[in-house]
């Protein structure tokens, strides 16, 4: 492919920002009656996430949950709110249930497995960027260089609000710095169409925040900036795998992927500086493209529970290699495990659980985690957070 050459999908999508989980959830409302109301959607929400029901709290998750069931075609009605007032002059607006939603709800009562493959399989038929991020997938692995530290990520100097907020104050930005980083956490050059991309956005994020940054807090300017880069910079990366999508939908599909057991997304991978997403499962489309062909599992429970402990000692002794420690980091040689072995990290969570007091053949040395992760869910033995981890064959 010319490097010059920017690949644009030409549709348009809204990728859903719910989970599967508040989607059955909401649907489950209906198996006693087939019809229901927008507030009692709201209500159920706020039950099951135990919050507050007074006023119009969450709100916007009853309109979404509620307007993606609308989309799948499986309720009826008309719950898109733009904000709080309108919906209280649409609370009352009521949902139907549809057949197709009727046979849903009943095989979720009979089985939940082949529930979820069918609420996946109209994710898929209905959302294009669903589609165009399952090509994406099975052509290769993806590296997204989420930005989460501008000293990390953008500049040394960044480290200080201050430097940031003069550097905007004065119509700078250390572009330069960030490119260069980004092309060792890629481990590829940047194509000529990304860099441009990439210094037109930023130039024109520079313009408009040069105001902001002399009279805003240097915190919440650091803040704005830190998401508005990677609105710049995620579908600069993605755009010639036709995902040059916003940040806010690659975050979305990846929960779906998660949601669905479909595909995976690391954070901690030692050898990958970003977000890795990779495939869990054989996810595959029709001959025209636009509906779920095929849909098989092989990196479950029971297929990666076989011999767990010899495969966990092969990822300990991988990341050994990598780290130079005799104990790793728990969460690393979790990543590391998923990785290679294609599963979800609730997997890896399950399996380990079960299997941490080792066997006749594996122990297991574990060391108490002391301090609270920023961006990671621990790694638990039993009842205990566990930081770091040697595997030793006896």
């Amino acid at each position: 492919m010319d490097d010059q050459k920017i690949t644009v999908s030409t549709e348009t999508d809204s990728v859903p920002r719910v989970s599967a989980r508040d989607l059955f959830m909401v649907l489950q409302i209906f198996d006693r009656r087939a019809e229901t109301t927008l507030e009692e959607v709201r209500l159920r929400i706020c039950v099951n996430r135990e919050k507050q029901r007074r006023g119009t709290f969450l709100w916007s998750a009853a309109r979404d949950t509620s307007g993606e069931l609308v989309k799948l075609g499986l309720i009826k009605g008309s719950p898109y709110a733009r904000n709080a007032k309108q919906y209280e002059t649409m609370k009352s607006n009521k949902l139907v249930l549809t057949d197709d939603g009727k046979e849903l709800i009943a095989k979720f009562k009979e089985d939940k497995k082949p529930a979820y493959d069918e609420m996946f399989r109209l994710l898929v038929m209905t959302h294009p960027y669903v589609r165009e991020f399952i090509r994406a997938l099975n052509r290769t692995d993806l590296i997204a260089p989420v930005i989460t530290s501008m000293k990390d990520h953008v500049a040394t100097r960044y480290a200080n609000n201050s430097a940031l907020t003069a550097d905007l104050s004065a119509g700078k930005f250390e572009t330069k710095s960030l490119c260069a980083l980004l092309t060792g956490r890629l481990k590829r050059e940047l194509k000529p169409a990304e860099d441009k991309e990439i210094e037109t956005e930023i130039r024109e994020m520079v313009s408009e925040a040069k105001r902001s940054a002399v009279v805003d807090d240097g915190v919440k300017v650091a803040k704005l900036i830190l998401n508005r880069l990677n609105d710049i910079i995620i579908p600069a990366i993605f755009r010639s795998d036709g995902l040059g999508f916003d940040a806010r939908s690659h975050r979305a599909l990846w929960s779906i992927g998660e949601d669905f057991r479909t595909w995976g997304s690391l954070r901690s991978h030692p050898e990958y500086d970003g977000w890795l997403i990779y495939r869990t499962a054989v996810v595959e489309l029709s001959g025209n493209g636009t509906e779920l062909a095929r849909l098989e599992f092989d990196h479950g429970m029971k297929q990666t529970g076989e011999n767990f402990l010899s495969k966990l000692f092969a990822a300990y002794q991988k990341l050994q290699a990598l780290k130079g420690n005799t104990f790793v980091p728990s969460w690393e040689l979790r990543a590391v495990f998923c990785y290679d072995n294609r599963c979800q990290m609730s997997v890896f969570d399950k399996l380990f659980d079960q299997d941490y007091s080792g066997s006749d053949e594996f122990r297991l040395h574990m060391e108490i985690q002391r301090q609270k992760l920023q961006h990671e869910s621990p790694v638990r033995a039993g009842n205990r957070n566990i930081g770091t981890v040697r595997v030793v064959r006896r």
